[in-house]
């Protein structure tokens, strides 16, 4: 059972923060990874009404391939996300973002998405 959930973000080509990822941990030095066998649908990623705000706010500026990093998240830990939530890869991201735009700085979530305190 995870303990909490870490909304990740990094400076990584921008001056203000960008989504790396949503990962459940159950430590803050140990993370399940690579739980289900789920593979990415871009195409699917794609159909999400948020799908554009995600590729604003979620993107690889080290790669041409953004798409790869999107793949990478969810294989490593949006499928753990969604094996204790139930999520669909879409509500993953679009989570993910939902959590971004509402504290652009990251943090940790309990299990209800509810921000903890430090």
């Amino acid at each position: 059972m995870y303990i909490f959930y870490n909304l990740a973000v990094q400076t990584w080509c921008s001056s203000n923060n960008l989504i790396h990822g949503l990962w459940p941990d159950y430590s803050s030095t140990t993370y399940p990874s690579f739980c289900a066998g789920l593979s990415f649908d871009l195409d699917l990623l794609k159909k999400s009404p948020k799908y554009d705000e995600i590729a604003k706010y979620w993107y690889d500026c080290t790669q041409d391939d953004t798409y790869s990093l999107y793949e990478h998240e969810w294989s490593k830990h949006g499928t753990c996300v969604a094996e204790q939530t139930g999520f669909t890869q879409n509500e993953y991201f679009e989570k993910a973002l939902e959590l971004f735009m509402a504290n652009n700085d990251g943090g940790c979530y309990d299990l209800d998405f509810t921000p903890l305190k430090n």
